[in-house]
């Protein structure tokens, strides 16, 4: 299917732009814009193949690094909240807790035991 090729290019194109930003761009119509396409566009990219959206996307990959540098490095809270482009700690530790089911401190913890 020409258009299933289609979409899975540009995921993959989203998906290294990502890799490249997402420390500094948490917004869906940065990447929207840097692959020259509506951001209108992209989420129906993502949601035809993956079943979610650009900010899920997004998030995720936010969610997954901060667990890497949690388990890889000594570092508080708030300075992987900075690390990953959050000046605000609490927003950066609500979003942590609804996508792994506890705060970061709690995730931190149980990594220690």
């Amino acid at each position: 299917n020409h258009l299933t090729s289609t979409y899975n290019h540009k995921l993959k194109e989203f998906e290294i732009l990502l890799e490249q930003f997402h420390k500094t761009e948490k917004s869906p119509s940065f990447y929207a814009d840097k692959m020259a396409i509506t951001l209108k566009h992209l989420n129906r990219i993502s949601k035809n193949i993956l079943n979610i959206t650009i900010t899920e996307l997004i998030t995720r990959r936010v969610i997954l690094e901060s667990k890497r540098i949690m388990v890889d490095k000594n570092r508080n809270i708030t300075q992987i909240a900075d690390e990953l482009g959050y000046s605000n700690y609490s927003y950066f530790s609500k979003l942590f807790k609804k996508n792994v089911g506890m705060t970061p401190t709690e995730f931190v913890n149980q990594l220690k035991n």
